[in-house]
C-alpha cells in the first residue's frame, strides 16, 4: 500500500508557498512503483477505451496502467509539443502560472477515457483536460491521482467526476 512516507518532500519548490511531492522514491523500487499502478487502476467494472497520461509525470503512470486494462494510451502534452493537426487544445491557471495542453482529436473521440496525473492540487489542470476531451466527443471522463492535497479545491473543481486517489494529504 502506498502511503504519503513512500514521498520525499521539497518545501518552496518550484516557488515559494508549495509543497513538492516528490515521486522518485517510488520509481526507484520495482515493489512501490507496481503497487502505486495497481492503486491508479478503476474500480473493478468500469469502463475505460483508453488511457490518458497527462505530461510529464502522468506519462510514467498511464502507460503501464493502460497496458494492464488491454486499452491504448493518449498523451495529453504541453502545447506546442504534439505533432498533427486535429488537436484539441486547452488552458489551465494552475498553482504557480499557466498551463496550455494538447490531445490529439481521435484518440478519445467516443471512448470512455481514464485520465491519470501525478497530483491533483486545485484541479486546475484535470479541470482543462476534461472539458478538452468532452469537447473531442470523450463519451466519459474519470481521474486517478497519485496524490490528493486534500485541503485544496481539486475535488470541488472535478465535481461530478469519478476520482480515485492513492494517497491523500
Amino acid at each position: 500500500m502506498i502511503t504519503i512516507d513512500d514521498f520525499d518532500t521539497y518545501p518552496d519548490f518550484p516557488i515559494e508557498g508549495i509543497l513538492f511531492y516528490d515521486i522518485a522514491p517510488i520509481l526507484a523500487s520495482p515493489e512501490r512503483f507496481r503497487e502505486a499502478c495497481i492503486q491508479l487502476m478503476p474500480p473493478t467494472g468500469s469502463q475505460v477505451d483508453v488511457v490518458a497520461g497527462v505530461d510529464a509525470r502522468g506519462f510514467i503512470f498511464a502507460p503501464v496502467v493502460a497496458q494492464t486494462l488491454d486499452v491504448g494510451m493518449a498523451m495529453v502534452r504541453k502545447k506546442g509539443k504534439m505533432p498533427g493537426v486535429d488537436l484539441l487544445e486547452s488552458s489551465a491557471e494552475i498553482e504557480y502560472g499557466a498551463r496550455d495542453l494538447a490531445v490529439s482529436a481521435g484518440s478519445v473521440e467516443g471512448k470512455h477515457v481514464l485520465v491519470i496525473d501525478d497530483v491533483l492540487a486545485t484541479g486546475g489542470t484535470a479541470r482543462a483536460v476534461a472539458e478538452m476531451l468532452e469537447r473531442g466527443g470523450a463519451a466519459s471522463v474519470r481521474f486517478s491521482f497519485l496524490i490528493e492535497i486534500g485541503e485544496l479545491p481539486g475535488r470541488e473543481a472535478l465535481e461530478g467526476y469519478d476520482i480515485t486517489s492513492v494517497v491523500t494529504v
